[in-house]
């Protein structure tokens, strides 16, 4: 049997690593809409939320990054404890 593929399954194939991880819902307003049915607007404020629950994250991850170019540029090794890395030749941090 032939499966009826919808709308969003035909743009996922017209554009496979474009829309591959798109959603069939979202979550806009407090409720789920399928994608198909949601307006612009709808997309756009799950846009916004989804960006405010990855922007701490990715600051977090920008964080330890930078302080993990910090510590190999004081010297550090991958065996290195972090204050280690940051303590002065007296042994204080």
């Amino acid at each position: 049997m032939f499966k009826n593929r919808t709308l969003l399954d035909k743009l996922k194939k017209q554009h496979p690593y474009l829309l591959e991880s798109l959603p069939e819902r979202i979550e806009t307003n407090g409720a789920e809409v399928a994608l198909e049915d949601a307006t612009l607007d709808q997309i756009a404020f799950a846009v916004i939320a989804l960006e405010n629950e990855v922007r701490p994250i990715s600051r977090r991850m920008n964080a330890l990054r930078d302080l993990y170019d910090l510590a190999r540029k004081h010297g550090a090794l991958g065996a290195h404890s972090i204050g280690d890395a940051f303590a002065d030749k007296g042994g204080r941090s």
